[in-house]
């Protein structure tokens, strides 16, 4: 599996993982790492092994099964992603088993270049906010029916959905954006990564997709602001799924994942016109004042319960997968 031959921080720095970090810190853990290729099909990790060691694909892809009380998940991943990084964080043993899918390039790394890299703050955040998501990824969706009798699935934001929203088949117009992001421009890669890469702590996104695997019709999100007991929420929903009461639903299950993490007031910057968002708000308390031209914000109190349209069980659903989510990685 490993080869030989020298990791040069170049290479590091290509891939998306290590963006942001110096040229001296990347070279201090290219002295620790050694080549990597491996032929489809064969076994990388295994579930229940102990950990000694993490991989960062360069090319090719790797499938990642996961084998639970609650049945099996898969996932596949590609370049510039780290697998095993969850057991040496927890030092536990190894939760999922790991096969190339593809020709695999990359490198392998043993404990001290895992301590090189939780030392390195660049790098530390990007760790805990990929084992956040992988852990994420083996959590049920929620099935959810909307008032015209249709259904839904909620779920936390999963890697992937960054790529699958930007190319899947559900529309999201000019005005659509606009009215998210105040600009008839569609988001920036980089913001992209940003709206589906998060730490489900100080920036917890929620999804709702077609079909336990279908394409993301809306997301709905919380980031915390400097006060950490309040978090500015926002929400894009697809052209043809608005209209149907998911930004209401999506409000309620907001709150709830807000309980859970701590937060107490929602604030929001919205477009003076933007109806349905003021709407959803209103119904919380919202009192608006003029930002800049245009643009109004508010600020209320996180709603409880009893202000929601939940039902008991699915409150105890939303909030059990909330927590799973927030405390996979301590």
């Amino acid at each position: 599996m490993a080869g030989s031959g020298i990791v040069g921080a170049a290479e590091l720095a290509a891939l998306g993982f290590f963006a942001g970090c110096p040229t001296a810190t990347l070279e201090a853990l290219a002295a620790q790492l050694r080549p990597l290729t491996a032929d489809p099909g064969e076994v990388l990790m295994r579930q229940g092994e102990q950990a000694v060691s993490f991989l960062l694909v360069s090319g090719g892809r790797v499938t990642i099964s996961h084998t639970g009380d609650d049945g099996d998940a898969t996932v596949t991943i590609g370049p510039g992603a780290i697998v095993g990084e969850i057991a040496l964080l927890r030092d536990s043993p190894r939760n999922a088993t790991v096969v190339a899918a593809e020709p695999l390039t990359g490198w392998v790394g043993g404990r001290d270049a895992f301590a090189t890299m939780l030392e390195a703050p660049c790098m530390l955040d990007e760790l805990v906010r990929t084992a956040r998501q992988r852990l994420a990824s083996y959590v049920a969706p929620i099935p959810v029916g909307l008032r015209d009798g249709s259904e839904l699935c909620l779920r936390p934001v999963l890697p992937g959905d960054n790529e699958r929203t930007a190319r899947g088949p559900v529309q999201f117009s000019s005005e659509t954006f606009y009215r998210r992001f105040q600009t008839t421009r569609a988001p920036t890669p980089s913001l992209m990564r940003y709206l589906f890469e998060v730490d489900y702590v100080d920036h917890f996104v929620w999804v709702m997709t077609d079909g336990a695997d279908g394409p993301v019709v809306a997301d709905a999100r919380f980031v915390r602001e400097e006060d950490p007991h309040v978090a500015e929420v926002a929400f894009l929903v697809g052209d043809d799924y608005q209209r149907r009461g998911i930004g209401s639903f999506l409000m309620d299950a907001l709150a709830v994942a807000a309980h859970v993490d701590g937060v107490k007031r929602f604030s929001a910057r919205v477009l003076s016109d933007n109806y349905a968002m003021r709407a959803i708000l209103n119904r919380h308390g919202a009192r608006w004042h003029r930002d800049d031209l245009g643009v109004v914000t508010t600020v209320v109190d996180v709603p409880t319960l009893r202000d929601t349209s939940l039902t008991p069980t699915q409150y105890r659903e939303i909030r059990s997968l909330a927590k799973q989510v927030m405390r996979a990685v301590g």
